[in-house]
């Protein structure tokens, strides 16, 4: 597969594309969760823990091939929720050696009702052979969301925390995974920290965005 480049296409086909052991570093914000519908006129139904079955269905075949695709010493920053970390932690620890929440603090939340949303899961796994990082950062990270209203993509996540984890755990030169690429967010922190990547996006309108966007900062490193 083609590297530096935003593929557009079905990230379990394309990843079929990727050669074994040849990924550094994944970093990805996954579509994940998927309520089902037919709750909203609940009277007689209990919610069912098997009404994630799709999403199960569909991120088996996807950790099938980035535990093929990872290199042994590699790692993963994938971007959840409370109610998905457990199904991802579930898979990834069949074939890392260590899966670990860090908790993105967006510093503030939206009015609403009950308790508001101030904060995302990131699910931080390393592969067996992974070295350990001297480090005093803790796992708590503290970054402004994406304005609603300058977002390119409705979970467009800020630069400055993608370049904090591209950063921490990754050379320059290595090579990064976005498997659900968006508006190129990832890809963009590589170009500028010198990573070589590969961007996957099913959406074509993203995958036009990503590349604007990257053609941009190409321009504003020459």
């Amino acid at each position: 597969m083609e590297i530096n480049k935003v593929h557009c296409g079905n990230c379990l086909e394309l990843m079929k594309e990727i050669p074994d052991k040849s990924i550094d570093l994944i970093v990805t914000d996954p579509p994940y969760f998927i309520p089902a519908t037919h709750y909203n006129t609940r009277k007689k139904f209990r919610r069912n823990f098997c009404d994630l079955g799709i999403l199960e269905g569909f991120f088996k075949i996807v950790f099938k091939e980035i535990e093929r695709i990872m290199k042994r010493n590699g790692r993963i920053y994938w971007f959840c929720n409370g109610q998905s970390y457990a199904l991802f932690f579930y898979y990834f620890y069949f074939f890392t050696k260590s899966v670990r929440p860090i908790i993105w603090d967006k510093k503030t939340s939206i009015n609403g009702y009950s308790w508001r949303h101030q904060h995302e899961i990131i699910l931080f796994a390393e592969m067996p052979e992974a070295k350990p990082v001297p480090t005093g950062d803790g796992d708590i990270l503290r970054f402004p969301a994406v304005k609603a209203k300058l977002r390119k993509h409705p979970a467009e996540k800020p630069i400055e925390l993608i370049n904090k984890l591209i950063e921490k755990s990754s050379n320059e030169k290595d090579l990064v995974l976005d498997c659900f690429a968006g508006s190129g967010s990832t890809l963009i922190s590589c170009k500028r920290l010198k990573r070589n990547y590969i961007g996957i996006e099913l959406g074509n309108e993203y995958v036009e965005i990503a590349n604007k966007r990257l053609k941009h900062v190409q321009m504003e490193l020459l």
